[in-house]
């Protein structure tokens, strides 16, 4: 747990990326609100974190092993 800007935020590092929860994947993005693109095996929403760093936030919406696979190695 990290404490940010007063707000405790649970996260696994993993080399530089970060394990959010789905409340804080909601907050980020304000409800999926902005879609900003559509791939094979998800849609990426725009999202910003409590710092002001602007995100992209990609939801696997096909579960085949390709495309686990594909979302993994992006």
């Amino acid at each position: 747990n990290d404490n940010v800007n007063g707000k405790t935020h649970t996260h696994l590092a993993l080399e530089s990326s970060y394990l959010f929860t789905y409340k804080d994947i909601m907050r980020i993005t304000n409800n999926f609100q902005r879609m900003i693109g559509k791939g094979g095996s998800g849609t990426v929403f725009y999202g910003k974190l409590i710092d002001g760093s602007e995100v992209a936030v990609k939801t696997l919406t096909r579960t085949t092993v390709q495309s686990c696979k594909e979302f993994a190695a992006e």
